[in-house]
């Protein structure tokens, strides 16, 4: 499952910035991902809960996810939401579109008690 490699990478970011910060523990994790990305709610779900056991850390952290609708834009300039790639552009019917917004996995925040 290549979601747990990622949400490994941004749970040794939490623990590390939590651990400069002298945290006792970290409440909660907050990540960001747009439908793009091959990665679902549900799978980034089951590998923050597998991934933060063997953190001292983040072991009882709570996970929230922050869905972004993902944001295309064409050849043509077009700007427009989509739901998946290849997308046509509905202005100009072309397949030549990019993602805006980020389709990586994103820490946005964590919150820590001391």
């Amino acid at each position: 499952m290549h979601e747990v490699h990622l949400v490994r990478a941004i749970v040794e970011t939490v623990e590390q910035q939590a651990a400069a910060h002298q945290a006792a523990c970290v409440k909660r994790v907050k990540i960001r991902f747009n439908r793009l990305t091959s990665h679902s709610a549900g799978h980034v779900r089951f590998a923050f809960n597998l991934v933060k056991k063997d953190s001292k850390l983040v072991k009882g952290a709570k996970l929230s996810l922050n869905e972004v609708e993902p944001l295309l834009r064409c050849k043509c300039g077009h700007k427009f939401h989509g739901h998946h790639l290849p997308e046509v552009c509905p202005k100009c019917a072309s397949v030549d579109v990019t993602p805006v917004n980020s389709t990586d996995l994103v820490l946005e925040s964590f919150e820590i008690e001391k």
